[in-house]
């Protein structure tokens, strides 16, 4: 069983990447409603910065494992 720094760690980010999982179905739904290519737009870089941020969780998770691992 992992120490509680370990496991408080690995619930912040299991927090961040469903936060982001959750604005990144938002972004795509609000695209979908939406007639105007502006918004559209706006919504995919709204996407690939979630994608983006949810790619440098899981390099801080690769590397704080890293750390720990002996």
């Amino acid at each position: 069983m992992p120490d509680p720094v370990t496991r408080d760690r690995e619930a912040a980010i299991s927090a961040v990447r469903d936060a982001l999982a959750a604005a990144r179905c938002a972004a795509r739904l609000a695209g979908l409603v939406s007639d105007e290519l502006v918004v559209r737009e706006l919504l995919r870089d709204v996407i690939d910065q979630t994608d983006r941020a949810e790619r440098g969780v899981a390099r801080l998770v690769s590397t704080s494992f890293r750390d720990v691992v002996p």
